[in-house]
């Protein structure tokens, strides 16, 4: 056998159905990143002033999915207030639970480095262990008063029926953070009760992510929604213009800053 010959060329149509196969490949990938399915993630964001406000994210993947601490990090940016944010949040079921992220947060505070604390954990713990949720809280607030970080209350709209939040399941969340906040001394980012109030405002607005197989989760709508709440409860920001670098740019998004900015001048109940 001539040995020019053993190694033989693949036909034009192998060659045609490997490219196409590689072109669907980095198409799918494309839109999950896109569509937050695959995050590209970034669990640190630098400011630019050595006296940077520092902020500690610790909870489930209701914080990084839809990107809160980089939409939050634009906004401020744009407002004039240089911030920094180290994210230690993971999915509920990789260990995202406030019990199971406890020691790292803790260790985390002890090196002084942070000016706030952001404290989430899963809707659905209100629902079976609130005395449970309400220890857990309490031990990272006083773990951030002990080490000179302020305390924040995430409390999200996690709960949802028929693409919206389910305002009688969220009431057991949102009663339990009222409580937890209170009880602390924590401030309070409300944004599962703006999420409701938004969709009553605007009701074609659309802040969850479709056809996720990890379950619901914020879009970056959602994020930025979230981000704005955020803004407007601790920094007093109001969102009047898309902030320079912003991930969502949706031609809803300032209708949903004025939501937010809307909801956070309501009295508190």
């Amino acid at each position: 056998m001539n040995k020019a010959n053993s190694h033989k060329k693949l036909p034009a149509q192998a060659i045609a159905a490997i490219f196409v196969f590689a072109v669907l490949i980095a198409l799918a990938f494309a839109w999950a990143v896109f569509a937050d399915v695959i995050i590209l993630r970034k669990t640190e964001g630098l400011g630019g002033a050595e006296r940077a406000i520092s902020i500690l994210y610790v909870g489930d993947s209701f914080i990084f999915v839809g990107g809160l601490p980089r939409q939050l990090q634009a906004i401020a940016r744009a407002s004039g207030i240089d911030t920094s944010y180290k994210d230690i949040s993971r999915h509920a079921n990789r260990g995202g639970t406030l019990k199971e992220n406890m020691e790292n947060a803790i260790r985390e505070l002890q090196s002084g480095r942070y000016s706030y604390i952001v404290i989430h954990d899963q809707n659905r713990k209100s629902l079976s262990d609130i005395e449970g949720l309400l220890a857990d809280i309490q031990t990272l607030c006083n773990a951030a008063v002990e080490n000179g970080a302020i305390p924040v209350l995430y409390d999200f709209a996690g709960i949802a029926a028929h693409g919206k939040p389910d305002e009688e399941r969220l009431s057991i969340s949102i009663n339990a953070y009222r409580q937890a906040a209170n009880s602390n001394n924590a401030i309070l980012v409300r944004a599962a009760e703006a999420w409701v109030y938004a969709y009553q405002a605007m009701p074609e607005i659309s802040l969850y992510t479709r056809f996720d197989p990890r379950g619901l989760h914020p879009s970056r709508a959602g994020g930025f929604m979230s981000a704005c709440v955020f803004a407007a409860e601790v920094f007093g920001i109001q969102v009047t213009q898309m902030p320079k670098g912003s991930i969502y740019t949706g031609s809803d998004a300032l209708g949903l800053a004025q939501a937010a900015w809307d909801f956070a001048s309501l009295p508190r109940e």
